[in-house]
């Protein structure tokens, strides 16, 4: 008996303690990509490897790594909270960034925190592993962003971010330099935002986030630059990863794909199980969803590389019939429209090492297909019939960067094309401010936009001050509002001086530029684009300045103050309003005859405190005080339905013995503006039947104040580590307890008779002066959303 249980203790270290994992580290000039000699320290260890460009460090016990990278003459960097799975090469890819020669201060030379010299202000660099382990996000980079100062949030089930005071349509993605225009499921036409995103986080290696200071090579944007970065599939073979949750199905492989390992590739499909959990707790819409990932490389003996990416997603809607017929759940139900839609980016590039600096070619294409349909009461009958809505946004882009060092001086420039197509083939029934208005639109609208840019850095005085400058010009063929690129100078300058070795003063400001949406471009009456006369490039000016502190134990410390003005800002003619208000809801902004005269500006104070992974402990500490106001039909300012005043953010969590991890996140956000319901309009008969639900009064533009949203979520992981493969369980619970509503608006529906029908008060009147009697109510409280599931890794 002995001997079995001897053996039996062997055999058990063998498989829980005697498995390793290994992971390749490619470190390279961050300007010109060119491969550096390095040496890499693995934090709390004594251990140091080095090479030249790629570094393979092996026989890791399974956990979560820190790596220190330095080489002479350039700023240490650092790859945080690598995961080492047993039985798996993982490979990271690093880019190091020059320094002057003779600094002797360690910590000036230390990045643990990214930066660069067009940006040192409203940066921040997120990694993967931080998204996976922060809670309330589910493993969604659109949730784990919350964390972050300046970014505010409406519903807790949707990803509608508005950044310093802008509305959701100001928002840019790119993956690998190739832009992403649909990032979520079910997104908003004309915004960015939706319930849940599309980007397969375990790809990514990092994500840079800009709240401002964009650099030059990114075009239209107004409120936030997200760059996703794609992690390097393995080197020994190919691995698997598979998740099994509450709310979805998921399998990944990535590795090698030739004998010579120069060809390698990331693959991920999922299918939604959102619609069995929205079901078990009782929501009335039920969305469902697939999505696909993917990237294709070639790696050159040059040190070339060719790729090739692809995202797309489908998404389905249901009702739940069955769900409690509260007052709440019949107004979503009557309100909310079935929606399906697909989408698609794929695209292409080859970067080309050059002599002193290298270039970058990519060439991609995508198409939003957005259809919704939508019966008073959901009868579908043809008298019944709201709205038909069918529209096709497609666009081809090509871009091209060069990026070289003259002397001391980093210079970058390029140029961008994009060709797009927009059709809308849509019957639409709508009723606004003053009218109730029947589109009838068949639009197939071809629109061209081209941009050129120039960037250049220099670092002064041993690097204690680094300046950039830089401009852009972009332009469209869509009409003579829009086709000089003179009127859309875009300069841009930026300054960073360290004046003591842990403290920085940073500086940016510039001008951006955005073209309006392809839904109101293309809004035509009568055959004729109604608004090709009237809309132009909207345009934004920033100015930001902050300090910061870098300090012991992985500590940062900002402080930022921001002002962006707005011009040329589309305007509702039919709503009176600016349409920066709209946006974070189902279905579409911008498809209505609109004029450019809104201006607004927002502005405010950004703390942030943040360590990043040491001795096992994370937190972030975000605090946001800020104003946003856009014009009304009087070109007076008003708070706009982004003016949070303030935003509070804290986000911890810890590593403990056995493998777990236990983090949470507390999130308070002052009331949004709300406008108020006219409720007499609205109950006329011949109103309700058409808008399915309550008016609002818009001559009273966001006169209330929603309540104090807050809520708190917790997050929960193990893992069992085995000889070739990992076990991950999960939990991660969403407003664990149930915090009010953030709107302060009433539930406004129908009072109904036994069979569900609206009950005139006055049917004896004609037609249209009839009345329904409506029933007023509070909104329900938001519900605890959990997730759970197993992540296999092999």
């Amino acid at each position: 008996m002995k001997k079995i249980l001897t053996s039996f203790f062997l055999i058990l270290c063998f498989v829980v303690f005697g498995q390793s994992g290994s992971v390749n580290i490619n470190v390279y000039d961050d300007f010109s990509k060119k491969p550096l000699e390095v040496n890499i320290k693995v934090q709390n260890s004594d251990k140091i490897f080095s090479g030249k460009g790629n570094i393979q460090i092996s026989d890791l016990i399974p956990g979560n790594y820190t790596f220190e990278i330095s080489a002479d003459n350039y700023a240490t960097g650092f790859l945080n909270d690598i995961n080492i799975v047993p039985n798996q090469n993982l490979s990271f890819s690093l880019g190091l960034q020059k320094s002057a020669q003779n600094i002797q201060e360690v910590v000036i030379n230390k990045k643990v925190y990214k930066t660069t010299a067009e940006s040192p202000v409203s940066l921040r660099n997120i990694t993967s592993e931080e998204v996976q382990k922060n809670a309330g996000s589910n493993r969604d980079i659109s949730k784990a962003i919350l964390s972050f100062p300046g970014v505010g949030s409406t519903a807790t089930f949707r990803n509608d971010l508005f950044i310093r005071g802008g509305s959701s349509a100001e928002n840019k993605f790119y993956i690998d330099g190739i832009e992403i225009p649909v990032i979520n499921h079910f997104q908003t036409q004309g915004a960015s935002g939706g319930p849940r995103g599309i980007i397969t986080i375990d790809f990514i290696k990092d994500v840079d986030f800009y709240s401002g200071a964009f650099p030059a090579r990114r075009n239209g944007i107004l409120s936030s630059l997200f760059e996703f970065n794609l992690k390097q599939a393995r080197k020994d073979k190919l691995g698997f990863k598979a998740i099994l949750g509450l709310d979805d199905m998921q399998l990944m492989m990535d590795g090698p794909l030739s004998k010579d390992q120069s060809w390698s590739g990331l693959f991920s499909v999922r299918k939604s199980n959102l619609q069995l959990l929205f079901k078990a707790i009782g929501l009335p819409f039920l969305p469902s969803y697939y999505d696909t990932t993917f990237k294709v490389s070639k790696k050159y003996k040059s040190g070339d590389e060719l790729y090739f990416i692809g995202v797309g997603a489908i998404d389905r809607f249901k009702f739940n019939n069955d769900a409690e017929k509260t007052l709440t759940n019949l107004t979503l139900i009557d309100q909310l429209p079935n929606s399906p839609q697909w989408n698609y980016t794929f695209g292409a590039g080859y970067r080309h090492l050059a002599e002193n600096g290298n270039w970058l070619f990519t060439i991609s294409r995508n198409t939003l297909d957005n259809r919704a349909t939508k019966y008073y009461r959901n009868i579908e009958t043809p008298e019944n019939l709201l709205y038909d809505y069918q529209s096709q946004e497609t666009e081809n882009k090509l871009r091209i960067d060069r990026n070289l060092n003259i002397k001391d001086v980093q210079v970058s420039f390029g140029t961008n094309l994009n060709f797009a197509t927009y059709t809308n083939n849509s019957t639409i029934k709508n009723v606004t401010q003053n009218a109730v208005n029947f589109d009838n639109l068949n639009v197939d609208l071809n629109v061209m936009q081209y941009g050129i840019y120039l960037q250049a850095a220099r670092k002064f005085f041993n690097d204690k001050v680094q300046l950039s400058a830089g401009t852009r010009f972009d332009a469209s063929n869509y009409s003579e509002k829009t086709n000089n690129p003179l009127e859309q100078f875009s300069p841009r300058l930026s300054l960073s001086y360290r004046f003591a070795p842990q403290f920085a003063f940073n500086f940016n400001t510039g001008i951006f530029y955005q073209l309006p949406t392809y839904t109101a471009l293309g809004f035509a009456e009568n055959g004729n684009f109604t608004n090709k006369n009237t809309l132009k490039y909207i345009r934004n000016s920033h100015i930001v300045a902050g300090f910061e502190f870098n300090g012991k134990d992985n500590l940062r410390i900002t402080a930022e103050g921001y002002y962006k003005k707005y011009k040329n800002y589309p305007f509702s003619i039919r709503n009176q309003i600016s349409i920066a208000n709209v946006g974070a809801d189902f279905g579409v902004v911008g498809n209505e005859p609109l004029d450019s005269r809104a201006i607004g500006e927002t502005y405010g104070l950004e703390l942030l405190a943040q360590k990043r992974t040491l001795n096992n402990f994370y937190g972030i500490v975000a605090y946001t005080f800020g104003y946003s106001k856009f014009s009304n039909a009087s070109e007076n300012l008003l708070p706009s339905s982004w003016d949070s005043r303030h935003i509070l953010t804290l986000t911890t969590g810890k590593y403990f013995k056995r493998n777990w991890n236990i983090g949470a996140r507390f999130r308070m956000q002052s009331g949004l503006p709300e406008t108020p319901y006219d409720l007499e309009r609205s109950s006329l008969v011949n109103i309700w039947n058409i808008n399915n639900g309550p008016l609002k009064n818009f001559t009273q533009l966001n006169s209330l104040r929603g309540n104090l949203a807050h809520q708190l979520d917790v997050r929960a992981e193990k893992k069992w580590i085995f000889n070739k493969w990992q076990l991950t369980a999960y939990v991660d619970i969403v407003n664990i307890y149930g915090s009010e509503s953030p709107s302060n608006l009433p539930v406004v529906n129908l009072q109904r008779d036994d069979n569900y029908n609206g009950i005139v008060a006055n049917p004896s009147a004609p037609q249209d002066q009839q009345n329904y009697l409506l029933e007023t109510g509070k909104q329900d409280r938001n519900t605890p959303l959990p997730y759970f599931g197993f992540i296999f890794e092999f």
